[in-house]
């Protein structure tokens, strides 16, 4: 099998940096019983690894997402919604409460630019749930007003990017602003135990079509994975459990009242996946009844021309 994938300063196979940097972990994690120390801030990074290098962190983070040799791969997702109401003294019953759960995949393909660039093409969509028996709705009770209300199909917005070392270029239908554009990929690393966990965070303004106001959102990205995989530069794509949380406004809608304070706390988890047969049963069969979102689930993705 080849084992020689491009990198940012080395289109054509492993950069010299990627060498040390595998064969540096390599070495340290077969002394039996050593942890290896390292995070963003402080701790000591064994020989060779620049955690702060830009390019490092395209090749890692892109390398999370998907899988860089063009292959299709499917992550997974699934997480609860929280309501926090804003106010002093708040009986804990009205502070906060979980109002439904979701499942969510998102389909990814990905490849290595000539200039280093990694380029993507995605689709995505989620189904929302009963928070108690994790069926999916398609009607729900707005408990702060009581309304019964229609559940849609949340379809994304964003069909691809480009990750650059001055960020990513993304592609979606509507308008959107982010802390992580316009500069250089960074990511907070820790190891322990052998594993990495590896973050993201991001502050998010954005405009959803259709929509008259303009939304506000902050995200974490967690991925935890084998430290030796992070640093094995021949992989394509780094296998991972991910986490995802965001504090955002209450979605539209729920119809909440104009007077209402008070945001959404989102937390999900998952991995990425080979094959459909991977995922859910219960989840292919729901996509597979929609002719839309079977498309969206078998189509090939396909670059932008």
């Amino acid at each position: 099998m080849d084992k020689t994938l491009p990198t940012p300063r080395s289109p054509a196979g492993i950069g010299r940096r990627d060498i040390l940097t595998a064969v540096s972990l390599m070495s340290v994690a077969s002394l039996a019983g050593t942890e290896v120390h390292a995070s963003g801030s402080r701790g000591n990074v064994p020989a060779g690894i620049d955690i702060k290098d830009p390019e490092f962190n395209l090749s890692v983070l892109s390398r999370l997402q998907g899988d860089v040799r063009e292959k299709v791969t499917y992550g997974f997702q699934f997480g609860q919604v929280f309501g926090i109401k804003n106010g002093k003294d708040l009986p804990l019953t009205e502070y906060g409460r979980r109002i439904y759960g979701y499942e969510a995949l998102g389909v990814r393909r990905a490849r290595i630019l000539p200039d280093g660039s990694v380029q993507s093409v995605s689709r995505g969509w989620l189904f929302y749930t009963d928070p108690e028996t994790g069926e999916y709705i398609e009607k729900f009770r707005n408990p702060y007003t009581n309304e019964m209300v229609d559940v849609p199909v949340f379809r994304a917005g964003i069909s691809g990017d480009t990750m650059t070392l001055k960020g990513p270029k993304v592609s979606a239908n509507f308008t959107m602003e982010s802390t992580v554009y316009g500069r250089p990929p960074q990511l907070d690393y820790k190891f322990f135990g052998g594993q990495a966990f590896v973050s993201r965070s991001a502050f998010t303004r954005w405009q959803p079509r259709g929509a008259t106001n303009k939304r506000i959102e902050m995200t974490l990205d967690v991925w935890q994975c084998k430290a030796a995989d992070l640093f094995d530069a021949s992989r394509s794509h780094i296998p991972s459990h991910t986490t995802w949380t965001s504090q955002t406004e209450f979605q539209t809608w729920l119809n909440m009242p104009a007077e209402f304070s008070g945001h959404q706390l989102w937390r999900s988890d998952g991995m990425r996946v080979e094959r459909i047969a991977d995922l859910p049963a219960h989840f292919v069969a729901r996509c597979m009844a929609d002719p839309a979102l079977k498309a969206a689930l078998t189509d090939p993705l396909v670059f932008p021309a």
